[in-house]
C-alpha cells in the first residue's frame, strides 16, 4: 500500500478515527437493531454531518499532496466513503479506519503519544469535549424518541429530536418542547450541562486569545523601545 501522509496532527487523526469507528458502528446499529425509522432518520442526519466533515478532510488532503495521483491511488477510497446515503459505499469508511490506525502505529510508542497530549493541553482539551459533545448531542437525538413514544410528546420526529437536543445544549428553555418521560428530563439535564461545559470551553478560548494578543502587542511595543 502507498503511504500517503495525511494532514494534521496524532491528535486530529485520533478524531478522525473516533468518527469513523462511530459512523461504522452507526450504519450497524442502524442495519440490525434499530426498526423505529425516526430513529435512523437521525443517525442518517449526524452521519450525513460527518459526511462533510470526511469530505472537507479529503479536499485538504488532496489540494495539498505533492503528487495528487499517487494520493489517488487510495484516497479515492475516503472520497466515495464520504457520499451519504449509499450504504455500500458508506462501507468503504473501513479503509479510512484502517489508515489512521496505521498512522498512529506509526508513532514510536504510546509514550510519544502520551507525552503529545500532556505537550498540548488545548488539543487534549478541544479533543475532550468534541467527543463530550458529539456523543451527548447523538445519544440524545436518538433515544429521546423512544423515551417519549406513546407520551402525547411533541418529538416524535428525527428532526424534532435533533433540534429538542440542539436547543438543550444551548440551553434555550424557552423554545423548547419539554420532554414528559423521566428519561428525557434526565436527558435534559445531562445536555443542559454538556452545554454549559461547552460554553465556558469556548469561553476560555476567547479569554486565552485575547490574553495572547496582549502579549503580542506588549511585546511589539517593547521591541519598538528597544530599537529607538
Amino acid at each position: 500500500m502507498t503511504n500517503v501522509r495525511e494532514k494534521g496532527s496524532a491528535l486530529y487523526q485520533m478524531v478522525l478515527l473516533f468518527l469513523s469507528v462511530y459512523v461504522l458502528g452507526a450504519i450497524l446499529i442502524e442495519s440490525f437493531l434499530v426498526t423505529d425509522e425516526e430513529i435512523k432518520q437521525v443517525l442518517q442526519y449526524v452521519d450525513l454531518l460527518v459526511c462533510i466533515f470526511f469530505l472537507a478532510d479529503f479536499i485538504v488532503n488532496f489540494t495539498s499532496a505533492k503528487s495528487k495521483l499517487e494520493y489517488m491511488k487510495w484516497g479515492w477510497l475516503d472520497l466515495i466513503s464520504s457520499i451519504p446515503a449509499i450504504d455500500p459505499l458508506r462501507w468503504g469508511r473501513i479503509s479510512k479506519v484502517v489508515r489512521i490506525i496505521r498512522y498512529l502505529r506509526a508513532i514510536k510508542s504510546i509514550k510519544v503519544l502520551l507525552n503529545s497530549l500532556h505537550a498540548s493541553k488545548f488539543e487534549t482539551l478541544s479533543l475532550c469535549v468534541f467527543l463530550v459533545v458529539f456523543l451527548t448531542f447523538t445519544l440524545s437525538s436518538a433515544i429521546i424518541l423512544e423515551f417519549e413514544r406513546g407520551l402525547g410528546s411533541p418529538i416524535v420526529t428525527a428532526e424534532a429530536a435533533l433540534w429538542w437536543a440542539f436547543l438543550n445544549l444551548l440551553n434555550a428553555k424557552s423554545s423548547i418542547d419539554q420532554a414528559l418521560s423521566t428519561e428525557g428530563i434526565t436527558a435534559t439535564i445531562f445536555l443542559n450541562k454538556v452545554g454549559l461545559l461547552l460554553f465556558a470551553y469556548l469561553n476560555s478560548m476567547l479569554v486565552a486569545w485575547l490574553v495572547m494578543q496582549k502579549k503580542s502587542r506588549e511585546n511589539s511595543n517593547c521591541d519598538g523601545i528597544g530599537e529607538g
